[in-house]
């Protein structure tokens, strides 16, 4: 068996027969929820959020261009469930049905005319209404002037929509359903191209029209990754409700639960790879449930089993290695406790604007959480806030950690130059590794970075970010007991005959020689014995480093034990 990849049509890949999980309760979930005459559902990107979109689309709409869509339910569990009562509602609304993917535009005049094709190919799904005879002259004549876009202005643009709305209701007689999918992507888009005042500007007033007291709207649903503010993008929205990762609605309709994995790999004989693939693929926390990444999935099982990292090689990541690369010392060290599969500690809000990203600390821990980078191990609501313990959920997403991280020091240096870093340290080269260690720390910190309350700690994490790049030979481990304290780093190579490394940070005060201070750290690696953890791992050949730090000046003692 294998899954459908890349394929966001409801309506192909059921009339196609390409496999697909059944994910059709997810229309009962929204036909049952009362509270929320909006609904807005964010999950990480290839996540099956246009896929279920699709699929809603089609049960509520009698047809979807020129198929036909009551037949394509008859075999999924929507038709099955409380004896059929739910296909009552099947193919009985008109819809509105746009989706914002591909409004990615680098100038925002070019996001204002992608916006405007967007809206007129919606209307042109509806161009029957040219011949409604509900509609009067006028309301016709703007339906031709925004179809054709004779008007070409932003205020127009911002009610186009709930004019569509108007139309619809007229000519049926029934309100129709909203669905917007990908929401957010033009604001991310003018986030990283310097234009998000606009475009919130522009998506704040299209939005406010269509939801906002919009009496010809039935109901909307609205998904996307991030879940942008209320205040900033849905002020004024009643009854509105986010339903995020950190909510228990809708945990097993977007994603692979671990049964419904199970039940393709069983399907396609490779059951045989599940510790693995849960590995790779599984970890993220919705509600009760451990969800698995569906993309990953379907891609692995196309591959008969073979993992490798499908979903984050899926998108340039801009937006994430932009905010990292921005991020203070103190997130960067989180980073090394997160790729040794330790939890961070971290205050998760749901109210997010892309502005937050360089004015709030933990703004990067609420971005990478909502995309799918982290998952919450624990959480406790605070006010309007979460306390939470997060982690990596998996090894794909650990890769991607590596290997922005190792980017990091390779683009201002080039990779033969990181490359050689590594080497030198790890084969004992001390000079030539303090050499490189000395102009890393002169183009790459500033004094600002270690002024502050905890200078170790920065020089600490600086470290710890230049040698991320050695996980693939040699687990790196940090303020881990061994003899009688804790050492600052211990490297021990996953081929036992090869060098491992001990190192010890210190910070010279003014007055202090900073060889004496390097001499210090060495002498306290052997006082209290910190080799012990290495040798009772079996390394025999062991490097211990004394590192002393003044500003961006850095000197060494080293020690060999055979």
């Amino acid at each position: 068996m294998s899954l459908m990849i890349g394929l966001d049509n409801f309506g192909e890949a059921v009339s196609s027969q390409i496999g697909f999980v059944d994910k059709s309760l997810f229309i009962k979930e929204i036909l049952d929820n009362k509270i929320a005459h909006v609904s807005v559902i964010t999950r990480p990107r290839r996540f099956g959020k246009t896929f279920n979109m699709s699929m809603l689309h089609h049960f509520l709409a009698d047809k979807v261009g020129q198929l036909e869509t009551k037949q394509l339910f008859n075999h999924l569990e929507i038709a099955r469930i409380d004896g059929g009562a739910y296909m009552e509602h099947q193919g009985k609304y008109p819809i509105i049905f746009i989706s914002f993917k591909n409004v990615d535009a680098t100038h925002f005049d070019e996001a204002c005319e992608q916006l405007w094709y967007l809206i007129s190919t919606v209307y042109r799904e509806h161009r029957y209404l040219r011949g409604s005879t509900k509609l009067d002259d006028s309301d016709k004549k703007t339906y031709e002037q925004i179809l054709d876009r004779k008007i070409d202005s932003k205020s127009a643009l911002k009610v186009a929509l709930q004019e569509l709305c108007r139309f619809l209701h007229l000519h049926h007689g029934k309100k129709p359903w909203l669905l917007i999918d990908e929401y957010d992507t033009p604001i991310q888009a003018g986030y990283l191209n310097n234009h998000y005042g606009d475009i919130i500007d522009l998506m704040r007033g299209i939005f406010g029209s269509v939801l906002k007291g919009n009496a010809d709207l039935h109901r909307a649903v609205i998904t996307g990754i991030l879940r942008i503010s209320k205040e900033s993008l849905f002020s004024g929205v009643n009854n509105l409700k986010i339903y995020s990762l950190l909510n228990a609605e809708y945990a097993t309709c977007f994603g692979f639960t671990q049964s419904e994995v199970d039940q393709v790999f069983k399907k396609a004989n490779l059951e045989h790879l599940a510790s693995n693939v849960k590995a790779w693929y599984n970890g993220y926390s919705i509600g009760d449930h451990q969800i698995y990444n569906p993309w990953s999935i379907a891609n692995c099982l196309y591959a008969k089993g073979e993992t490798a990292p499908y979903w984050v090689g899926t998108s340039s990541n801009d937006l994430i290695k932009k905010t990292m690369a921005l991020a203070s010392p103190e997130i960067k060290e989180k980073f090394e406790l997160l790729l040794a599969g330790e939890s961070i500690e971290a205050v998760i809000t749901e109210n997010m604007t892309f502005s937050d990203l360089t004015t709030n600390g933990n703004a990067l821990w609420n971005l990478l959480l909502f995309s799918g980078y982290l998952t919450i191990v624990a959480k406790q609501a605070v006010n309007m806030r979460f306390d939470c313990s997060l982690k990596t959920p998996n090894h794909e997403v650990d890769a991607l950690y590596r290997d922005v991280i190792c980017q990091w020091f390779e683009n201002p240096f080039g990779i033969e130059v990181y490359r050689n870093f590594l080497k030198n340290l790890t084969e004992g080269d001390v000079d030539k590794f303090i050499s490189i260690l000395r102009r890393f720390l002169k183009e790459s910190t500033s004094c600002f970075d270690v002024k502050g309350h905890y200078p170790e700690k920065f020089y600490h994490g600086f470290v710890l970010g230049l040698i991320v790049g050695l996980s693939e030979t040699h687990i790196v481990e940090s303020n881990k007991e061994s003899g009688e304290g804790r050492y600052d780093v211990s490297i021990t190579p996953k081929d036992l005959t090869k060098l491992g490394l001990i190192i010890e940070f210190k910070v010279a005060e003014e007055n202090v020689i900073l060889e004496k201070s390097a001499e210090q750290a060495l002498a306290q690696i052997n006082a209290r014995d910190y080799e012990t953890a290495l040798r009772q791992k079996g390394v025999q050949r062991i490097l211990k480093l004394g590192l002393a730090f003044r500003d961006k000046e850095v000197s060494m003692a080293f020690g060999m034990s055979e």
